[in-house]
């Protein structure tokens, strides 16, 4: 049976805010020429050129970045939607900053994003290490889950959700303006069974929404630890 290939892409397809394996990359744009392959992602454009290359971006059939809050095929944007966070959000998320108890600030804290917002306490300026010390760090004190919680029982934030994404942020978006648009968009287009992977399919992670929403029998849902296993993944499906 034909199916459609949803991907995220960092941490499914690249290791965390890297670039491609390189004989990953020339195995998985094979794939993409020879299978309806769309990608998935909390970053915006650049960033999943700068992750994927040109080559592999062209080679799908289309891109969904900012949690699906814009719809790329090629260079042409197809939709995109906004979100203007309320100043009390963006004082909440300031506050949280300055009272973390992890060590370390980098600066852009707070990334304005099509149709959501990204939130890092330790800032996406920091270097890879700064990022595996705080994703540490975080493991044991819970921090952005217990962020995360404080955000979606808070009455002034009702109409948002908020999901925890990579290795030291999360994404802050109008409720229902998730990965789950993906999913959403590549049923209308081919009306086909959707393969998906992510490595974020967990309670709070931005992959689970796309996972809930493949309510189809012939769909297919596998979570990843990584690239490698996304690799494995792929060979044991047949190409279309």
């Amino acid at each position: 049976m034909k199916k459609a290939y949803l991907f995220d892409i960092d941490g499914t397809l690249t290791p965390p805010r890297q670039e491609i394996d390189q004989k990953f990359a020339a195995f998985f744009l094979r794939f993409a020429k020879n299978n309806i392959v769309y990608l998935t992602t909390g970053s915006d454009r650049p960033k999943a050129i700068e992750q994927l290359g040109g080559s592999i971006i062209d080679a799908c059939n289309g891109v969904f970045t900012c949690c699906g809050n814009q719809f790329w095929e090629g260079e042409k944007l197809v939709y995109e939607r906004e979100f203007y966070p309320h100043p009390s959000l963006i004082k909440f998320l300031n506050e949280r900053v300055a009272g973390s108890k992890f060590h370390t600030r980098t600066g852009n804290h707070i990334e304005y994003r099509k149709g959501m917002i990204n939130f890092s306490v330790v800032g996406r300026n920091a270097t890879h290490e700064q990022r595996a010390l705080y994703e540490s760090w975080d493991a044991e004190a819970g921090e952005r889950k217990e962020i995360a919680a404080a955000i979606l029982t808070d009455e002034r934030f009702s109409n948002l959700d908020v999901s925890i994404g990579g290795m030291i942020s999360m994404d802050i978006y109008p409720a229902g303006r998730d990965k789950s648009q993906s999913v959403h968009t590549v049923r209308q287009l081919h009306g086909l069974p959707i393969v998906f992977m992510g490595d974020k399919i967990c309670p709070d992670g931005n992959d689970l929404p796309a996972a809930k929403a493949l309510t189809g029998m012939s769909d297919e849902i596998y979570s990843v630890n990584d690239w490698r296993m996304t690799e494995l993944l792929i060979k044991r499906h047949p190409e279309d």
